[in-house]
């Protein structure tokens, strides 16, 4: 349901401006209106747009150069868990913009030691690996102290014996290759010759573009022996350092960070109050603001003023009038039933103020049009199974559904015993489960009836709804369209019913003479497309056919399962495909109904009085959580 707003103004002295912004953005109820006009106060010629003065000016920039500093620091600190403690910002902004600069100096160096620490060492473990398998090979080489070892990456097998011939006739066969694979799977060689030979070798390698694996500075001098050992003891001590560098960090953070934190959450308090400065008004002494709230919360903020402010800072409401109403927010506020149900309100535009919230209409009719296209026993009671534990134990959408189709399931069991169906004609065959009301499967012309009576129903409805919303804007005209297309689609009705079936109330010759007398009205309440615009509703009530052919196929499907699981011969494989083919149905019943209950709200029925398009209410501050919210 939409909230019931008021228009409030605020007024007081300047120097209470502060306070008075932070007991509004503490509360979270209030939405500041600058549009609205400036109406005149006791003592207050001209109010204009306030403006900050030197001072106010001065803090502002001095709490924004601080808040970027701080969230530089924190995006450098660890989020170390430590116990919270209370600060009072205010008092040491001053103390943390002498200490700010040095922490974050401190928190770069140590950051940019880690990373650069953590880089070296991923290279030195990558070398590692390299070398680690390599060293099986040089154990295989002469150990002539004149060797030069080079080890490359071999990108594809196959380019190993092409290797092997380019090198052989470059270097006249002065070099051996040996090769072997990594535990990563790639293949890697290693490449002995003489260490005059490292040149033209190295030449050879980027010719045939095979990537050498460098060595670290220092670490290409060291017999091939010992540069294992080397790389291992390097990468440990980056390892050292690196934790070491990391510990530092943590430390500051577990010292700071709460106290910085508190403090960017104060700032950011104390900056939203700045901004909204904009939408206030004020002269030589007094601070003017005008805005929303719900009228509910219009008294509790009143005695909040006067407790803080000892009636310094006074509240009135004003009267709405008739030009703001389009710019009036909304806020959606449901019962417990309800409130699941806006999970299909939300994915149209918000309703505008004057107008109607469509999440009790969903919430009254989704489940019967579902319940009426689903309509079996069985199927109602699986999805009320699943959607139990959804509802009980979901938070946010997967809750919501959960609540949604469990009450479409209770509606779907209940038409079930109305239809006798239980897995389609299962019931009829094991239960001796008859209808209450109709079979659908052998009422075809039946189930089209009561489709189209629902849907008429449905839209008279809207249409009632329609009239009313236009009456209430002073909107004679269209009203009276919406009544005339009411009456005129009313009297129609009745004249089918007549024709089907045939009653001396029913008499179509006055009836029909009722439609031509409003058919003028039509024209002259709608224009020349007014007749256009009935068709269309005579169309919207022809598209409710849609829950007797979603129904009637449905219990068809089910009855297709039962005679091919009967069919097999075999009891097991035929509990199996009947099974499979009852999941297949049960997941199209529950998706086409869903689809075209809300088809039906979306085109048909909102169409005919919802008005589309407000503005949402979003306080300033902190919200309070809604109901529904309370609630989960």
């Amino acid at each position: 349901m939409i909230t019931r707003m008021a228009k409030i103004e605020l007024v007081g002295p300047k120097d209470d401006l502060m306070a008075a912004l932070d007991l509004l953005h503490s509360r979270g109820i209030f939405q500041f209106e600058p549009q609205l006009p400036t109406e005149s106060v006791a003592g207050v010629d001209r109010p204009h747009m306030l403006v900050l003065d030197q001072e106010g000016l001065r803090e502002r920039l001095f709490f924004e150069k601080l808040r970027e500093r701080i969230i530089a620091l924190l995006n450098l600190l660890p989020d170390v868990a430590v116990p919270a403690l209370p600060l009072q910002p205010l008092p040491v902004m001053d103390l943390l913009d002498e200490l700010v600069d040095g922490h974050l100096a401190e928190a770069r160096r140590l950051d940019g030691q880690a990373r650069t620490l953590r880089h070296e060492e991923e290279q030195l473990a990558r070398t590692l690996l390299f070398w680690n398998t390599l060293e099986p090979l040089w154990a295989e080489l002469p150990s002539e102290a004149n060797l030069e070892l080079i080890g490359v990456t071999i990108l594809h097998a196959n380019q190993l014996p092409l290797l092997e011939a380019a090198l052989h006739r470059r270097l006249a066969g002065r070099c051996q290759l040996s090769s072997t694979q990594a535990a990563d799977g790639t293949l890697v060689g290693l490449i002995a010759c003489d260490r005059e030979m490292a040149g033209p070798l190295r030449a050879a390698l980027t010719s045939e573009q095979v990537p050498e694996m460098p060595l670290p500075p220092g670490f290409a001098e060291l017999p091939a022996t010992r540069r294992v050992a080397a790389l291992r003891a390097r990468m440990d001590s980056c390892r050292s350092d690196r934790l070491a560098a990391e510990n530092t960090l943590a430390e500051l953070s577990r010292s700071w960070r709460n106290i910085y934190q508190q403090a960017r959450e104060w700032l950011d308090e104390r900056l939203e109050l700045y901004a909204a400065t904009v939408a206030i008004y004020a002269t030589r002494q007094c601070f003017i603001l005008h805005g929303w709230l719900a009228e509910s919360e219009t008294i509790g903020l009143r005695q909040a003023l006067s407790e803080a402010f000892a009636g310094r800072v006074v509240l009135a409401e004003l009267d709405i009038l008739e030009d703001e109403l389009e710019r009036v927010p909304v806020q959606l506020a449901n019962p417990a039933y309800f409130a699941p149900f806006e999970i299909f309100s939300r994915l149209l535009p918000l309703p505008r103020y004057t107008s109607y919230d469509p999440t009790p209409f969903i919430g009254i009719f989704f489940p019967v049009f579902f319940g009426l296209m689903l309509g079996d026993i069985g199927y109602g009671a699986v999805l009320f199974a699943i959607a139990a534990p959804m509802a009980r134990c979901g938070r946010g959408v997967a809750g919501d559904l959960g609540k949604v189709f469990g009450i479409a399931a209770l509606y779907a069991m209940i038409f079930g015993i109305f239809f006798g169906e239980l897995f389609g004609d299962l019931g009829r065959r094991w239960l001796q489960l008859h209808p209450l009301w109709l079979e659908r499967s052998a009422a075809m012309l039946p189930t089209m009836l009561l489709a189209l009576t629902v849907g008429s129903a449905h839209i008279l409805f809207g249409l009632l709804l329609g009239a009313w919303s236009e009456l209430r804007r002073h909107r004679g005209r269209e009203a009276l369209l919406r009544l005339a297309l009411l009456l005129t689609v009313l009297l129609l009705v009745l004249v089918a019913l007549g024709r089907i079936f045939p009653a001396p109330w029913l008499a179509t010759g006055p009836l029909l003479t009722g439609v031509a007398i409003l058919l003028p009205v039509l024209i002259i309440a709608g224009g020349l497309l007014a007749p256009l615009e009935l068709l269309k509703t005579l169309g919207n009530v022809i598209s409710y056919v849609r829950i007797m052919a979603i129904g009637i196929s449905s219990v068809l499907l089910a009855v297709v399962a039962n005679q091919l699981g009967g069919a097999v011969g075999n009891l097991l494989i035929g509990i199996l495909i009947a099974g499979i083919l009852h999941a297949f149905n049960l997941l199209l019943g529950v998706f086409a109904p869903s689809v075209h209950a809300l088809r039906l709200h979306y085109v048909e029925f909102f169409s005919k009085f919802l008005d589309l398009g407000g503005r949402r209410f979003e306080p300033f501050g902190k919200p309070r959580p809604t109901p529904q919210e309370r609630r989960r």
